[in-house]
């Protein structure tokens, strides 16, 4: 059952699965891209005993996105549900979930009125702030009282 051809099909359908890491889909509104790392993705029969890897894990005491990028909630949400759109999007992007993402555990995803789906933690939607330029910033903490770093 370990035998090398084994081992290296399983290692080569891991990779095919990160070719596009990086180069999501960009942001309707703004241009701005989307990330992809970190996606719950239902996978077929030959992947059904494998472990799937959470949107986005805790660092230094903060929700991380997989490439460094904090996450955000926002007071003003309502029961799991995002009220930022238009303007408050581009400044506020949703870290919206890929085609056939799936949740678990803490993690799901909310709809947004555009159709795309939204991660949630413990039921807050997440959102990156515009203003963070690299992996661990975290600039948008606490503005207007109302977006906080989500934190465990």
């Amino acid at each position: 059952m370990n035998s090398p051809l084994l081992m290296a099909a399983m290692a080569l359908s891991l990779l095919a699965g990160c070719g596009g890491y990086g180069h999501g889909p960009r942001h309707a509104q703004g241009g701005m891209p989307m990330p992809q790392d970190g996606a719950m993705m239902q996978h077929d029969g030959m992947h059904s005993g494998m472990a799937m890897m959470p949107p986005a894990m805790f660092r230094g005491g903060m929700l991380m996105a997989h490439g460094g990028k904090t996450l955000y909630s926002f007071d003003r949400d309502q029961a799991g549900s995002s009220v930022c759109y238009g303007d408050c999007a581009m400044k506020w992007p949703p870290y919206l979930a890929p085609a056939g993402a799936s949740a678990s555990g803490d993690y799901g995803l909310s709809n947004r009125n555009d159709g795309s789906r939204q991660w949630t933690y413990r039921g807050k939607p997440l959102y990156f702030w515009s203003g963070d330029q690299k992996p661990g910033d975290m600039m948008g903490d606490n503005i207007g009282n109302v977006w906080h770093v989500v934190r465990p």
